[in-house]
């Protein structure tokens, strides 16, 4: 969590049909596995994190999924 602008973070997670989850432009929250009050089926779903770098500047966008099994 370092070397990148916290003011400039944008974490989201999509599930399969490309509907946002989770939603976050604070580094320090992260995704509980509830969507709507509800735990969220077993699944692959999708996290995009765009961030800026303090050093260089230069935007960042990573991009992969996860496996959710209970």
């Amino acid at each position: 969590t370092s070397g990148f602008d916290p003011y400039n973070y944008h974490l989201t997670i999509f599930n399969r049909w490309g509907e946002i989850i989770f939603e976050s432009f604070n580094a320090a929250v992260g995704c509980n596995g509830t969507y709507g009050g509800n735990v969220v089926k077993d699944g692959t779903y999708i996290w995009k994190i765009e961030f800026r770098e303090l050093e260089t500047d230069r935007r960042i966008l990573r991009h992969g999924h996860v496996n959710v099994l209970r």
